[in-house]
């Protein structure tokens, strides 16, 4: 008998993909505020775009949870969406105004669940190789896309952090 690729545990998969659905509702959500709210104008317009690339990127999770044959779970999803609404009551040192603190915190998260992003599409990747579930050429796609996301959220979270803590004369 010859070797077998082995089987991939689409239960335990399926479980995989509902978290990341999950961590984009919450990711979407941080998106659509930050980008209402961020100082700088030109972060505002890099989320902005980021955003609509997220809600994209969630369309095709919807798709591989298809694939498998499950579907977004419905409580996991309410539970992300809770907890980002729960990390804006956080105190950043201000009262009445937002904070510059707030611009630098949202865009760390920000690039935090991109980098976690990534992470995923780099397993789903992995797993084409042993069955056909998925593009490998949309996986390659997504994580050269999240790659991009995090360079730009990077040179973004620097100017903010720039913004905060530097004092002008």
């Amino acid at each position: 008998m010859g070797y077998r690729p082995e089987m991939i545990a689409k239960e335990r998969l399926g479980t995989y993909l509902q978290d990341h659905y999950a961590g984009s509702s919450a990711g979407i959500e941080l998106f659509k505020r930050a980008a209402d709210q961020q100082s700088d104008p030109v972060a505002r317009t890099a989320l902005t775009s980021i955003l609509v690339e997220v809600e994209d990127e969630r369309v095709a999770l919807e798709r591989f949870l298809e694939a498998i044959g499950t579907k977004p779970d419905p409580l996991k999803n309410a539970g992300a969406w809770m907890a980002e609404k729960l990390a804006r009551l956080k105190p950043n040192g201000e009262l009445i105004r937002r904070s510059p603190l707030s611009d630098v915190v949202e865009l760390e998260a920000l690039r935090v669940a991109v980098e976690g992003k990534a992470c995923g599409w780099r397993v789903l990747r992995s797993l084409t190789e042993d069955e056909k579930l998925f593009d490998p050429a949309e996986l390659d796609r997504l994580h050269d896309q999240a790659g991009r996301q995090i360079e730009q959220l990077e040179e973004l979270r620097m100017a903010a952090a720039n913004r905060a803590f530097r004092q002008t004369p």
